[in-house]
């Protein structure tokens, strides 16, 4: 709901705690039902402890009672889809079940051995514990004392084999107040304030104080840094930067002038505040990228974007013929009002725009650069070739830098594909022409497979153009001009507009390449778990994306030393953060690379333990839900409860 002072409050959905199992032994809690999905099992049992007076065994308080969990481990169970969500505090057990009673098994984890600091590379095994002395493993455990909250892994091995694991999440334990006293996290109750509408921080206390004396008891600021030009609260020029709006002539705000307002909040009005991180995209006007362009998806570090990128330019010098009134001949005029003009913009996508570009041609074989190839090597002497497996057959091996005509073709296998029945020229000749035939029909396959892709961008940018000029629902943008284009730009071009020929030059060109970015954005359906940037996705080519034209896509890779640049930047930014606020809200989350927010997260709760995380996170699917949970140590989701229309609130 929307409030003053540029704030709307959220709800929180917080997971709800396990359900209790059955007691093997100890004083049995009350017993629960227990309501599990098809075919899933409880696998965790709860004890408490007993103390003994008198010579008679009384149950210990549930409030002081120091509780377990047993977690029972089975052969090839693999759960890293069920999250087990535990307390500081709890005692974990691992059990063998029945299918892995009698085996010698070992269990390792991540979660660090007393006095280390967690690696969430560094697993160690766990000893065993056989209180009663059987020689059966039915009273045989392994366990850690919980104390310190995250994302942990386990898996379990016998014979040198891993045959199962998971993860568990242990909670983070919220503090507030001078005396530091605990605030449950059932209870967190939090408003949202769009720190762009603060105004400057000198106001700020008096502002916050309306969600105090609101009843709330968490306060989540969108980013504090420095905005890019479009002035979205999610796009940020520098990751390390106070935005200088909240700066006075008088006085400039800093990141430890906004600490001390934090603490402040903690310690006299019981309040926590949490910010954002956003590690999937940057702004594209931030000065590091331009030093730094291997940190972003460019043309030179990810050429399967050619083809893509030529495309946006073409829509590009397309949008300026419209706007010039260029097309109103073709049934296109700068205003677009009905059905006619989509079907006129259709018509010109397949009449001039795509015979123009010949997308296909980055993905076909030169035939007659590739006849004479095999021509040659079919005359020398003795024909010699490598022998190849009868079951591979030929096909079109794509270029790696996506030049017209630049793929091929594995030149041994047609030598064993296409043999002459003998060394005379006609024979020769007849073989090279059905060589010449096959790769034909290879190129028409990508012919077809190219015009299903531009079918689809064709159906994407008419869906755009309705919904932003014709539906009612839209943001009604008028006439297409630069400023508002046919659709939003896919790529970012910083250089002098030229024809469009001449700009297909410059996309070879590794000075020039390296700075024409993709933009960052959501597809709508797609595999949360797959990066829709990387090679093997046609998203950008088949304009699924909606994009996001004021920021552009970060570019990881697998491992710090693949952009060791952004690793370290972005390590910097989450320790800044985590430095000054309880808690974040991981912006994007379920377009956030998990391996990239697994690290940054670590890194977050080496300088706050009790890190608290919520995140924005639609994965469509409960389960996969759980992956990014389990994986990242996610506290809270949030879920809308009401969506507002108005554009205005876009931002």
């Amino acid at each position: 709901s929307l409030s003053g002072g540029g704030c709307f409050s959220s709800r929180l959905v917080l997971f709800p705690s396990l359900p209790p199992g059955p007691v093997s032994f100890g004083f049995p809690l009350q017993p629960q039902a227990v309501a599990a999905s098809p075919g899933a099992t409880p696998v965790f049992r709860k004890f408490i402890s007993v103390t003994c007076k008198g010579g008679k065994r009384q149950a210990a308080t549930m409030s002081h009672a120091k509780q377990t969990r047993v977690l029972l481990l089975n052969d090839m169970e693999k759960l890293d889809k069920t999250l087990f969500r535990l307390e500081q505090g709890f005692e974990l057990q691992f059990r063998l079940g029945p299918t892995l009673q009698g085996k010698h098994v070992t269990v390792s984890t991540n979660y660090p051995a007393s006095g280390e600091v967690f690696d969430r590379h560094k697993f160690r095994s766990l000893s065993w514990h056989n209180p009663t002395g059987k020689e059966d493993d039915s009273d045989k455990y392994c366990r850690l004392d919980l104390q310190i909250s995250g994302s942990y892994q386990y898996y379990f091995s016998h014979e040198g084999q891993k045959s199962g694991g998971g993860y568990i999440v242990v909670d983070p334990i919220l503090r507030v107040g001078a005396d530091n006293h605990e605030s449950p996290l059932d209870c967190v109750t939090l408003q949202t304030f769009l720190t762009k509408c603060l105004g400057p921080f000198d106001g700020w206390e008096d502002r916050l104080r309306v969600a105090k004396e609101s009843g709330y008891n968490m306060v989540h600021l969108t980013p504090i840094q420095k905005l890019g030009l479009s002035r979205s609260c999610y796009s940020l020029a520098d990751q390390m930067e106070v935005n200088p709006d909240f700066s006075t002539p008088n006085k400039k705000c800093s990141w430890n002038e906004i600490g001390k307002l934090v603490e402040k909040m903690k310690n006299e009005w019981n309040m926590l505040c949490i910010t954002d991180v956003v590690y999937n995209h940057t702004a594209a006007n931030s000065e590091w990228i331009t030093q730094h362009p291997e940190c972003t998806y460019n043309l030179v570090n990810s050429p399967h974007l050619k083809p893509a990128w030529l495309l946006d330019r073409a829509l590009c010098h397309l949008t300026y013929k419209v706007a010039g009134g260029k097309c109103s001949d073709k049934g296109v005029p700068p205003l677009i009002e009905n059905e006619h003009h989509l079907n006129c913009i259709r018509k010109i996508m397949y009449e001039d725009v795509y015979p123009k570009i010949r997308l296909w041609e980055f993905f076909q074989v030169d035939v007659n650069k590739a006849v004479q190839q095999f021509k040659t090597l079919l005359t020398q002497v003795g024909g010699s070739k490598v022998k190849t497996d009868p079951s591979q057959h030929l096909a079109i091996i794509q270029d790696p830098q996506f030049k017209r005509f630049g793929c091929t073709v594995d030149m041994n296998i047609a030598l064993n594909t296409f043999i002459p029945h003998s060394n005379g020229p006609a024979a020769i000749e007849e073989c090279c022409n059905w060589f010449r035939k096959r790769i034909e029909e290879l190129n028409g396959e990508q012919y077809r497979q190219t015009n299903y892709h531009q079918e689809q961008a064709v159906n994407c940018i008419l869906a755009t153009v309705n919904y932003e000029r014709l539906a009612s629902h839209g943001p009604k943008l008028g006439a297409i001009t630069r400023k508002n284009p046919i659709v939003t730009r896919y790529f970012t071009y910083p250089f002098k507009e030229l024809t469009l020929e001449e700009e297909e030059i410059m996309m070879h060109q590794p000075d020039k390449g390296s700075y024409f970015m993709a933009h960052n954005g959501w597809v709508m359906g797609d595999d949360p778990l797959r990066n829709f940037a990387e090679p093997g996705s046609n998203v950008y080519l088949r304009r699924e994306l909606i994009c996001w034209g004021d920021s552009v896509k970060l570019r990881y890779g697998n491992k710090p030393e693949d952009c060791p640049y952004l690793w370290a930047h972005m390590k910097k930014y989450t320790e800044l953060t985590a430095k000054y606020f309880h808690g974040v809200r991981l912006d994007n989350c379920h377009s956030t690379p998990l391996h990239v927010a697994e690290e940054m997260l670590a890194a977050a709760r080496s300088v706050r333990p009790n890190l608290y995380v919520i995140a924005e996170l639609f994965t469509g699917s409960e389960y996969i839900d759980n992956v990014f949970v389990n994986r990242l140590g996610i506290t809270s989701l949030i879920r809308g409860t009401k969506k507002c229309n108005s554009h205005a609130w876009k931002d």
